[in-house]
C-alpha cells in the first residue's frame, strides 16, 4: 500500500461504519418519477455531510425535483474539487422481482442490494466516507471541496441549468468528479470523460376520437398504422437516423482510446448485440442514435376486440454526441416528419441537453485515471464517452469546469433494474480512490 498505507488501513477498519452511511440513503424511496421521499433525503445528504465537516445548505427546486443541496469545504487551499451526484432513484418496480425489498437494504455475500445502491447513493456515501478518511488520518482536507447534489436527474434534472447560472459564485470549482462508473468484467475501474446528450421526444397520431369498429379499417385511416409508417422513415435497416442533416456536426474525437476496450467488458452481453457490426464500441460511445421507448394504441388485453384505435403514441429518445444540438436536432425531426408527410402528427420535446466532453490531455482525465491504479491494484480503463446520457454539460459547458466520471459499481449492478447491488470491496476502493483525488488535486491542477 505503500505512502498510503494508514489512510487505507483506516478505510478498511471503518469499511461497516460506511457501508451503513449508504443503506441509511437507500433506506429513503426518493423516487423523483413519483415526487416521493425527495425533500427527507435532501434533508438526510445535508445532515450527513455536516456529520463530515462540510456546511451543507439546501435550496428548493421550483421547477421540479427534489431540493438541489450544496456542500462546500473551505481549506484555505488554492484548488477547489467539486463533486456532482443525484439522490433521486428511479421507480423500483416490479416489486415481484427484487429479492429483499428495494427500499430495505439488504448484505448478501459481500453485495450490498437496494434501490440506489450503485446509483447514485453508493457513490455519495463513498465520497462523504473519503471526506471523513482523510480528516480522522491527516486531521484536515488538502482542498476546498463543492458538493453539488440533485433530487431530479432521473427526471431530467429540471431546473439544474438555471440553479448552476444563478449561483455560479456557490459552484466555482477548478475540477469536477462525475456521480458514477464501475468495474468491468476484468476488474478494471472504468473512467468516463463525458457523457451523451438526450433529446427524448413524443410523437401522436390522432385518429377517429374514439374507439371505431374494425369493419371501418378499409375506409378510415388507423393512428396505429399512420405512427407505425411515419416511425419507419425515421431509422434505416442498418441504425443510421435518416434524419437529414442528422450528422452533419458529429465529430468522432477520443476513438483512439477504445483500442484498450473490449466490447465484452460491457452490458447486455455480447450475444444480444447487432448482427454484422463493423464496430461495436465505436457505434456505442461516439455514435449518435435513436431508440423507440414504448408505443401505446390501441387494445392489447386477453382475448380479442376488433377496433380503430382512437389514437397512438411513441416515445423515442436521441442519444447525441458533442456538437449536436438538441434543439437543432428536434427541428430537423419535425421537418423530417413534415416532408414525408406527417406534418399532421403532434411532436413534443419532453428533455433536451446536449453531450459533454472532457480532453483527455485535461488535468482531470489524468489525476484521476493515475490515482485509480494505486486505489484498485489495476491499471483503469478510459473512455471518451459513456454511451448513457446525463447533465454533465452543467458542469463542463454552463459552469466550464473540466469533468471526469467514476464510481463504485460493476458491471453486475444491475442499475435501473430489481436487485441493484454494489460489491462491497468495490465500495471500499473507490473510497480509497476519491480519497487520493482530493490529496492530489493540487498537485495535478498545477501540472497542468
Amino acid at each position: 500500500m505503500g505512502k498510503y498505507e494508514e489512510l487505507f488501513q483506516y478505510i478498511e477498519r471503518n469499511r461497516s461504519r460506511y457501508v451503513d452511511w449508504a443503506m441509511r440513503l437507500i433506506s429513503v424511496p426518493s423516487v423523483s418519477t413519483y415526487g416521493t421521499g425527495l425533500d427527507e433525503c435532501a434533508d438526510l445528504v445535508a445532515e450527513m455531510m455536516e456529520d463530515v465537516g462540510v456546511r451543507a445548505e439546501k435550496f428548493s427546486n421550483p421547477e421540479g425535483g427534489g431540493p438541489i443541496v450544496v456542500g462546500t469545504h473551505n481549506a484555505e487551499a488554492h484548488a477547489t474539487l467539486m463533486f456532482y451526484n443525484h439522490y433521486d432513484v428511479q421507480p423500483a418496480e416490479p416489486l415481484e422481482k427484487w429479492t429483499t425489498p428495494p427500499f430495505a437494504p439488504a448484505v448478501r455475500g459481500g453485495l450490498l442490494y437496494g434501490r440506489g445502491a450503485a446509483d447514485n447513493k453508493g457513490n455519495i456515501a463513498a465520497r462523504l466516507a473519503a471526506v471523513d478518511a482523510l480528516n480522522n488520518v491527516l486531521g484536515e482536507i488538502p482542498v476546498n471541496l463543492k458538493f453539488f447534489v440533485e433530487g431530479g436527474e432521473e427526471v431530467g434534472s429540471p431546473g439544474l441549468e438555471k440553479f448552476a447560472q444563478t449561483h455560479r459564485d456557490k459552484l466555482f470549482a477548478d475540477g469536477c468528479v462525475w456521480e458514477y462508473g464501475y468495474r468491468n468484467k476484468s476488474g478494471a475501474p472504468v473512467v468516463y470523460f463525458g457523457l451523451k446528450g438526450m433529446l427524448y421526444v413524443e410523437v401522436e397520431a390522432s385518429g377517429p376520437g374514439k374507439e371505431v369498429h374494425s369493419s371501418w379499417g378499409a375506409a378510415v385511416e388507423n393512428p396505429a398504422w399512420r405512427l407505425i409508417h411515419a416511425l419507419s422513415t425515421i431509422r434505416r435497416p442498418d441504425g443510421r437516423v435518416a434524419v437529414e442533416g442528422f450528422y452533419d456536426d458529429v465529430v468522432y474525437e477520443g476513438e483512439e482510446l477504445l483500442a484498450q476496450v473490449d466490447i465484452e467488458d460491457f452490458s447486455p452481453p455480447h450475444k444480444l448485440l447487432k448482427a454484422a457490426q463493423q464496430n461495436p464500441l465505436k457505434n456505442l460511445l461516439l455514435e449518435p442514435t435513436v431508440n423507440i421507448n414504448g408505443i401505446i394504441s390501441g387494445y392489447v388485453g386477453p382475448g380479442s376486440k376488433t377496433i380503430i384505435p382512437p389514437s397512438a403514441s411513441a416515445k423515442l429518445d436521441f442519444r447525441l454526441v458533442p456538437k449536436q444540438k438538441p434543439e437543432k436536432i428536434f427541428q430537423s425531426f419535425v421537418d423530417h416528419l413534415k416532408k414525408n408527410g406527417f406534418d399532421d402528427l403532434n411532436v413534443k420535446m419532453l428533455q433536451a441537453y446536449p453531450a459533454a466532453r472532457t480532453n483527455p490531455s485535461n488535468f482531470m482525465p489524468k489525476l484521476v485515471t493515475e490515482t485509480a491504479k494505486e486505489a484498485y491494484g489495476i491499471d483503469p480503463v478510459a473512455i471518451p464517452s459513456g454511451a448513457a446520457s446525463g447533465p454533465m454539460y452543467v458542469v463542463t459547458d454552463v459552469l466550464g469546469i473540466p469533468c471526469v466520471s467514476t464510481g463504485c459499481g460493476y458491471y453486475g449492478s444491475s442499475v435501473h433494474g430489481p436487485d441493484e447491488n454494489i460489491r462491497i470491496n468495490d465500495f471500499v476502493a473507490n473510497i480509497k480512490h476519491i480519497a487520493l483525488i482530493m490529496l492530489n488535486f493540487h498537485r495535478y491542477m498545477h501540472l497542468g
